[in-house]
């Protein structure tokens, strides 16, 4: 009989901890900002009012999601933050139930849903509407369909392993690191008679018939991804050297977790009670050689540390019992924990912006950085919140110096996604027509019929202007104190005297990067 309820409290009080972290979560999450929208949050907005089978750097379940939503809700902080915070809650439960899979009892469950739900790169992902923050969970829930796969031989989740790689390439095409680490991996173990089976092949099958309007989308316009792909890599992307590259794993993901996921790693290869699952082991390698060699930003890893967590915190759990070792039961998730508490400002825009610079130096993330761009103050995901709307305003003062004549015949052409993306959201209380750019998805919406006869034009060279224009001139300075620095001081000119329709030139101002 006491046996009995000793397993009910336990049960009892695992459940308690999952909808604690559950619920922490999705306060950070939803917790009011201080900033404004994230640069690509307007983008979004955009790809959400022109919903497509595809787009030059995204693919269409993200836009159509957040369509869905504003939809209901309408397009506010709230509305946008909402499926992030949602996506952030399941990362959290479909962590526990890696646990409980693993083995791991409460003390795992509170070590690894501690990493999981303070984790730097995680709260910083899920404080923006992107993609990022769903490729999480894809990743996350493909590798808890693997570890079902690999504990109970069961053949049957092949199908639910394809089903999740389907949606995952319809969010981003990033869940191919870690589907072909996982499955390279288990050509390294006996795990490998799995590909003997006709449901693992249906699987596949199931993944690109899910992914062929993108596919087909892509082809039909030429394949722009892989245009984009190849200058975002060479052009944008911060080329991290290796040991870079790993000292950005260990810092974003909380210095104080680093031994949990090295626990978690050390599990899956060595420890007779993990080897089952050698493929997450190996796997991760893998994915981190493949991110390294191929140079691409620091965090698209991240999110198979959830599994490495969960084995961790199982191997760290195991070996406390073991050796009772009271220090080990509680200690590392309080520690990891606090400092998790006191790096949340540092991921999330929740301090006013004076204080945030009062009290904080550039050196904490001048060395963490994605693309090459320069960073003032702040880190880059707090830059790309400011200035928009002054942005929007000082271009619509240019116009509203136009005649009537002028306004009716005039267009807005922006230098990239960010800017346009600026005009797209707050123009219309301005009086604005919608921007054109030729910048991502934004070029293949083309000149939306206009002449040109008459351009406001920012974010764009003057030069370039000028080859293109007769009269280019400047009618206005941009200024924003926080917003990242080649944002910060824009000029708005004025253009006539087009030397090409607007259609003709406008493949000049294509740029897919």
């Amino acid at each position: 009989m006491s046996q009995r309820f000793f397993c009910r409290d336990k049960l009892v009080g695992e459940k308690a901890i999952v909808v604690y972290f559950v619920i922490t979560k999705l306060i950070i999450c939803l917790f009011p900002f201080e900033y404004g929208y994230f640069r690509d949050e307007l983008y979004y907005i955009a790809l959400s009012d022109n919903l497509d089978f595809g787009y030059v750097d995204v693919p269409p379940l993200v836009p159509l999601l957040l369509a869905i939503v504003r939809s209901v809700l309408g397009t506010s902080f709230f509305s946008l933050h909402l499926l992030p915070a949602i996506s952030g809650a399941l990362v959290v439960w479909l962590v526990s139930r890696m646990v409980k899979q693993l083995g791991g009892g409460f003390n795992a469950m509170l070590l690894a849903l501690t990493c999981v739900t303070l984790a730097p790169i995680y709260l910083a992902w899920e404080s923006t509407y992107s993609y990022d923050v769903f490729d999480k969970l894809n990743w996350t829930l493909m590798l808890y369909v693997m570890v079902l796969i690999l504990k109970t031989d069961g053949r049957k989740y092949w199908i639910y392993f394809g089903l999740v790689a389907g949606l995952a390439l319809m969010t981003k095409i990033t869940i191919l690191f870690v589907a072909f680490g996982l499955l390279s991996a288990m050509t390294m173990t006996k795990e490998r008679r799995h590909f003997l089976n006709w449901q693992l092949w249906a699987g596949g099958g199931l993944a690109l018939l899910i992914f062929s309007p993108y596919a087909i989308w892509q082809i039909k316009e030429g394949l722009p991804a892989l245009e984009y792909y190849g200058s975002y890599a060479s052009a944008k992307t911060w080329p991290s050297t290796p040991p870079e590259f790993i000292k950005n794993q260990v810092l974003t993901m909380n210095l104080l977790a680093f031994p949990v996921w090295l626990a978690g790693i050390y599990y899956f290869i060595f420890n007779e009670s993990g080897r089952r699952y050698r493929a997450f082991g190996y796997g991760y390698f893998i994915v981190l050689i493949m991110c390294i060699v191929l140079k691409v930003k620091f965090f698209l890893p991240a999110p198979f540390y959830t599994v490495l967590f969960a084995g961790g915190a199982v191997s760290i759990e195991s070996f406390a019992a073991k050796r009772n070792i009271r220090m080990l039961k509680r200690a590392p998730a309080v520690a990891i924990f606090l400092m998790g508490l006191l790096q949340v400002p540092f991921a999330r825009p929740i301090v006013p912006i004076e204080p945030f610079v009062e009290y904080t130096g550039r050196s904490i993330w001048e060395g963490i950085k994605g693309e090459r761009h320069n960073l003032g103050r702040l880190p880059q995901h707090f830059h790309d919140r400011f200035g928009w709307e002054e942005l929007t305003e000082d271009v619509a003062i240019v116009y509203n110096t136009l005649s009537d004549e002028d306004k009716s015949k005039a267009c807005v052409l922006m230098g990239n996604y960010g800017e346009a993306g600026a005009i797209w959201v707050y123009g219309q209380q301005y009086g604005l027509p919608k921007p054109i750019s030729g910048h991502l998805q934004y070029y293949f919406w083309g000149p939306r019929g206009h002449s040109g006869e008459v351009a406001i034009s920012m974010g764009i060279d003057v030069e370039s202007l000028k080859n293109h224009f007769g009269s280019v001139a400047k009618a206005r300075t941009h200024w924003c104190r926080w917003a990242i620095p080649y944002e910060k001081l824009l000029d708005v000119y004025v253009c006539r005297e087009p030397r090409k329709t607007l259609e003709e030139m406008w493949p000049s101002f294509k740029h897919l990067d």
